[in-house]
């Protein structure tokens, strides 16, 4: 299997005290990882040392084969997307389409061939229509989607969205989550998503759910496999997904994880 990241005995101390302790991590080309922790757990860190925008004391970061280094690090990011949790301070342009042009500018894309890639990105991510508006008259939902859409016209191999709901109300949450979901449903194994987020709910649609703590790996599985861990969430400041923790604050102990819909169905056997 082909790996979209492999990190390797990765040591990082922030402001001097030690965050990641030969910490190891593997993603394959294609997952949709969603890496969980609460605030200050050393998520966002990591991603910043996955794109090199930090630099770690020790260990290898490899992306797609490639050895992250000083020399190499401009070649890594080209394979790399980020998007952020506040859209407003991604907006470079005076249009929509001006900002997802941007991107494009800075690779010398040749200028003929930019309104395709522009028009094809907007359109993945349902903001075609919106194009020749201005940026701030958006809904935080429809700006996070400019910004995936910027990231998709360069055609990364992998997107990062670091904590990119966060600051959105439930509908545009619900939005951009959907979006994601599109978007892996289109290009499959050729696209490697990583959301970190501290939204368990979120964290269910991914395939795959990494939850790390002072720059150590707690648990790794499935979804499923991971909120069944109800003990080791709680000890590690985090709930369980909105369904399973409604079930045991009813004091039901269903004895699998289950999402909404499997919630209301064993919901309604209750009684019977």
């Amino acid at each position: 299997m082909v790996k979209a990241i492999k990190i390797n005995n990765l040591k990082y101390s922030y402001d001097e005290r030690p965050l990641f302790n030969d910490f190891n991590l593997e993603i394959d080309a294609g997952q949709w990882v969603a890496l969980v922790g609460h605030n200050g757990s050393g998520k966002s860190t990591l991603a910043k040392l996955i794109l090199g925008l930090l630099v770690a004391e020790h260990g290898d970061i490899d992306v797609f084969d490639e050895r992250l280094t000083v020399e190499t690090v401009h070649h890594v990011r080209s394979k790399i997307g980020m998007v952020f949790q506040n859209p407003d301070n991604q907006f470079v342009g005076a249009t929509v389409a001006d900002d997802v042009a941007f991107g494009l500018e800075n690779i010398q894309v040749e200028s003929s061939e930019m309104p395709q890639k522009i028009d094809n990105a907007l359109t993945i991510v349902g903001m075609q229509e919106f194009k020749n508006r201005e940026p701030h008259t958006l809904s935080g939902g429809q700006k996070q989607r400019v910004a995936l859409a910027s990231v998709l016209a360069l055609q990364p191999k992998i997107i990062i969205l670091d904590e990119a709901t966060a600051m959105l109300d439930p509908d545009g949450r619900a939005t951009v989550m959907e979006t994601l979901q599109k978007l892996k449903k289109q290009f499959g194994k050729e696209l490697t998503l990583v959301t970190i987020t501290h939204d368990m709910d979120e964290a269910t649609l991914a395939n795959r759910v990494v939850v790390i703590n002072d720059g150590q790996k707690i648990l790794d599985g499935t979804p499923a496999e991971v909120f069944s861990q109800r003990k080791t969430l709680h000890e590690n400041g985090l709930e369980l997904p909105f369904a399973n923790e409604l079930a045991f604050h009813l004091n039901e102990k269903p004895d699998k994880y289950m999402d909404e819909r499997e919630l209301i169905q064993w919901l309604s056997t209750l009684n019977k």
